[in-house]
């Protein structure tokens, strides 16, 4: 495994504290601190920067309906499709 580049660094860390900033908020409105925070608690831009981000770190791209990631490729269902269990 290569040693990351300090641009992905700089991500890395910044996507750290956007998930900081969401767990601050869950805490502060009462949350259970022995509890992991979901991404409600960021802003929808916060959301789509961290979402950016993972994508860039984590090497997943979206394209055509195909999800790309770490050399293996599969199609996006059509939401017709998904079922709720």
């Amino acid at each position: 495994m290569k040693e990351p580049t300090q641009k992905q660094k700089q991500q890395y860390q910044r996507l750290n504290e956007l998930f900081a900033q969401a767990r601050s908020r869950y805490l502060d409105a009462g949350g259970d601190p022995r509890r992991p925070v979901d991404n409600s608690y960021l802003t929808e831009e916060e959301r789509k920067e961290a979402l950016e981000l993972g994508a860039q770190i984590f090497g997943v791209e979206v394209k055509d309906s195909y999800v790309y990631c770490q050399g293996r490729s599969w199609k996006l269902g059509d939401k017709q499709e998904v079922k709720n269990p």
